[in-house]
């Protein structure tokens, strides 16, 4: 028996047309840059060569918004006004960008997250509408000059645009005493604070802190390699060659670097040289990483030799490179996990 195969009659519903491309293109939105992100800074003091900048601060103070010091902040100098008719040269320094440092700030706020997530959790609101997880640094020797933000006013009459630093309510990282603080277990009750800092550690003074360094070493353990021995399993099958066998043990267990200490965090990033004042244009440095948004700029002569003293006039130039966190390039750092 045949069967009829019946062909599926066709829907009178009409066909969709696909939809018709617009022909006008959609209008693209332009974004206007609300950061400012070059800045001009100034020295606080006159009697040294030597300047520290917080460039989250220097941020805050140019932007009225806050800008986090747990990252790693990109930029690039250049000298406007070497403030004399000699050339100059600017030393620019920066905590080093190896593992082990972005490992310590990173242990560092750890802690400081873990021994606070209590209080945190029952002040809620009430916690400091800027608070932020800050290290601290030295207040005396090089590191203690900070710079100044200055912005400009037209005169009323004539054509001269005035120079004034931009003022600051608080300063969150001029002062070891503002940095974020725990209490150590052996002075509970005394409400001793302990801060954290990448100067020297002091846990006895009236400003006590800990170096993040050491304190991130002291955390690191070498374990020892495990003992090698030509009588395992299948030995019978094995050609053991016995003195390969003791420079495998040997060789190389001792660190091709200091397994007990690190090194200094500080490493200089760029050297920038200023022509003298109106000879000529000075170029900007290369763009830098800087961990916690700090740089050092040490100011030398011509040679390069002798270092010689900011003065109230002179002027550099910062910019922040252009970023995805509030405007700059300022990847964070991530509280690593404890060790239990």
């Amino acid at each position: 028996m045949l069967s009829i195969l019946m062909a599926k009659p066709k829907s009178s519903k009409p066909k969709t047309k696909s939809r018709a491309k617009s022909s006008s293109k959609k209008s693209t939105v332009v974004k206007i840059d609300d950061v400012q992100r070059t800045l001009e800074l100034q020295t606080a003091s006159n009697s040294v060569g030597t300047m520290t900048v917080q460039i989250p601060d220097m941020l805050m103070r140019a932007n009225r918004r806050q800008y986090q010091q747990a990252r790693c902040y990109s930029f690039r100098i250049k000298g406007i006004n070497t403030g004399t008719t000699a050339a100059r040269t600017y030393e620019v320094f920066t905590l080093s960008n190896a593992w082990w440092v972005k490992k310590s700030i990173e242990y560092a706020k750890a802690v400081y997250m873990n021994a606070s997530a209590d209080e945190r959790k029952m002040i809620g609101s009430a916690r400091g509408q800027w608070n932020d997880f800050i290290i601290t640094g030295s207040e005396i020797g090089a590191a203690a000059n900070h710079s100044n933000l200055y912005q400009y006013s037209p005169a009323t009459s004539g054509d001269n645009m005035t120079a004034a630093e931009v003022a600051t309510d608080e300063t969150l990282y001029e002062s070891q005493l503002m940095g974020s603080e725990i209490e150590a277990d052996q002075d509970l009750g005394a409400e001793i604070g302990y801060g954290f800092t990448w100067a020297s550690e002091d846990t006895t003074g009236t400003a006590r802190s800990y170096n993040i360094f050491d304190q991130y070493l002291l955390s690191r353990s070498k374990s020892d390699p495990a003992v090698v021995s030509a009588n395992g399993p299948y030995r019978d099958l094995l050609d053991v060659d016995h003195v390969a066998m003791n420079h495998l043990k040997a060789d190389g267990d001792l660190a091709p670097f200091d397994h007990d200490a690190f090194p200094s965090p500080w490493v200089k990033q760029d050297v920038i040289l200023c022509d003298a004042e109106g000879s000529g244009d000075n170029a900007w440095g290369r763009f830098i990483d800087a961990p916690l948004g700090i740089v050092i700029i040490k100011k030398k002569g011509n040679d390069g030799t002798a270092e010689v003293n900011f003065v109230s006039n002179e002027g550099i130039l910062l910019e922040v490179r252009r970023g995805k966190y509030k405007g700059v390039h300022a990847p964070a750092y991530r509280a690593s996990k404890l060790l239990k």
